[in-house]
């Protein structure tokens, strides 16, 4: 049965009233993301409808649509980002406890945040601008990843052997998130019902077995 309750609607800002009105219209297009994980179902006339404007007003702030996506796109990615660098100091000093702890954080900000995590890694925006994303200070979620596995290696986080272990820990983070989001089966998983192990068991086995043993 199809529910009929409408959604709360955000109480909007006084129609002009400069970055109120552009952080209302950020706020709804983050949230119609969210819901939505793709870029294509929201447009500036839907936005403005959410906050009670004109869509003529969405350009007193962003030039089109694109530029919208991408405002969103760089919050999503500094929020995720703080998460990252959160659950990093509260496991302490130890670079490989902050990389497991890392980890962690990850899947479970691209679990509870479906919608969120589809916009900042999977959806088309990424190709159709990325020059201007890779500009930005959007990526420092990964370059905090990096430069972690840089301590944990004893190199700089732009050294080969540092960089390529960045990638396989962020490649193989990212496909946890991806492939259970998709819901995609393990064809050869033990229970029918739940196809895939506890994910944050995965975490600490990837650690185990991409971070070499420190020492050796």
């Amino acid at each position: 049965m199809i529910s009929t309750r409408k959604k709360a609607q955000r109480t909007p800002s006084r129609r002009g009233a400069g970055e109120s009105l552009r952080t209302d219209i950020l706020a709804a297009a983050a949230e119609m993301l969210g819901e939505t994980g793709d870029v294509d179902a929201v447009s500036l006339r839907g936005v403005a409808r959410r906050v009670g404007v004109t869509p003529t007003s969405i350009y007193l702030h962003f030039a089109d649509r694109e530029e919208l996506h991408l405002a969103v796109k760089q919050l999503r990615f500094e929020e995720f980002a703080a998460v990252l660098q959160a659950a990093a100091e509260a496991a302490g000093d130890d670079p490989g406890a902050r990389l497991r702890a890392m980890g962690h954080a990850y899947v479970g900000y691209g679990l509870a945040n479906p919608g969120h995590y589809r916009v900042l890694f999977v959806s088309d925006l990424r190709h159709q601008a990325g020059e201007k994303l890779a500009d930005s200070h959007a990526h420092r979620a990964i370059l905090l990843i990096t430069e972690e596995v840089g301590r944990y290696l004893g190199l700089p986080a732009d050294a080969k052997e540092t960089v390529m272990l960045a990638l396989h820990l962020w490649s193989a983070t990212h496909g946890m998130v991806a492939l259970r989001l998709a819901q995609a089966r393990y064809p050869h998983a033990a229970a029918a019902r739940d196809p895939w192990p506890d994910a944050h068991e995965q975490i600490d086995n990837l650690a185990d077995l991409l971070l070499p043993k420190r020492g050796a």
